[in-house]
């Protein structure tokens, strides 16, 4: 199977997912293995304004806690303030180093 068809088997499944246009792109993908370290490819070029992204990644924190909430019968409420608590935490303590294995546009 080429690289560029195989998936991942723990992938997300779009079962039922929307219609999003011919003009709609993937910006980000997020994995975590199974001793906690992530890998992230983020799609660049796609948005243009780095701000935009940050737009994303807030929609994305809100969308998160619903399903936190969902998943784990916590409250919504709490659950975008531990999430928005680990982001603040992650960004003031920035001591590790990020490796890029995919030179260019992803990483």
């Amino acid at each position: 199977m080429s690289s560029s068809t195989w998936e991942p088997e723990g992938r997300i499944t779009l079962e039922n997912a929307e219609d999003l246009g011919p003009d709609s792109a993937e910006i980000a993908r997020v994995w975590v293995n199974d001793e906690g370290g992530a890998s992230v490819w983020i799609a660049a070029f796609r948005l243009e304004d780095p701000k935009m992204f940050g737009y994303l990644m807030a929609d994305t924190m809100r969308h998160a806690a619903r399903a936190y909430a969902g998943t784990w019968s916590i409250e919504e409420d709490a659950a975008l303030e531990a999430i928005a608590q680990g982001l603040s935490e992650a960004l003031r303590g920035q001591t590790t180093t990020v490796t890029t294995i995919q030179d260019g546009s992803l990483n």
